[in-house]
């Protein structure tokens, strides 16, 4: 993947996750906004890669704005994006270099996501999808907030979050795996979430 899109050692990526079975599309459009993409390019980001699932042509759409907006705004930083499909295979591939590039992962609430980038250590801001009918999302982003586990972002406003998200690098907390203590006899992340939220004894 980095080979075919201009990588190299100063490269750095946020790496957008929006769901694989119903994808988040607000989220996609929110990510590909002017303010989100000034954000990360401030950051000093070269590269954005959306895994758009099944919503291929509102990535092209909103795609193809911010392109023409880059190629217009002369003297400001560039920023490769590119979209991948849903990958049934996973996306450690994609987490692994984040991680190696001191990137960013900008993620939908789900659970799987959520895990799999905290166990990279990698910075983290979690979108909750404001239009669910429940608040659960919007609650585990909160506690976990709290925690210093990761960074909630507001799907109506991305900027904020992305530019908070250098400092927080440095003062996340480690998150524990999920084979220590109580978590070696559950291997749930509902147990890491129980913990997290204060639900365990």
């Amino acid at each position: 993947m980095a080979e075919s899109w201009n990588w190299s050692t100063d490269s750095k990526l946020c790496f957008v996750t929006t769901g694989a079975t119903a994808p988040f599309t607000a989220l996609i459009e929110a990510v590909l906004t002017s303010s989100s993409l000034d954000a990360l390019r401030e950051n000093g980001f070269t590269h954005l890669l959306v895994q758009y699932g099944t919503a291929k042509d509102i990535f092209s759409r909103c795609c193809d704005v911010a392109q023409s907006r880059i190629v217009q705004e002369a003297g400001k930083p560039d920023i490769v994006i590119q979209g991948i499909d849903f990958n049934p295979e996973g996306l450690r591939a994609q987490f692994k270099l984040v991680q190696e590039s001191k990137g960013l992962v900008i993620s939908h609430a789900g659970s799987g996501s959520i895990l799999e980038a905290l166990r990279y250590q990698i910075p983290l801001v979690v979108v909750p999808n404001t239009a669910l009918l429940d608040n659960h999302q919007e609650e585990l982003a909160e506690a976990m907030e709290r925690s210093n586990y990761l960074l909630r972002g507001d799907v109506r406003n991305l900027a904020p979050a992305i530019k908070k998200s250098e400092g927080f690098r440095v003062r996340m907390s480690q998150f524990p795996p999920i084979t220590s203590g109580k978590h070696r006899e559950t291997k749930s992340f509902a147990a890491i979430m129980d913990e997290t939220m204060g639900f365990m004894d």
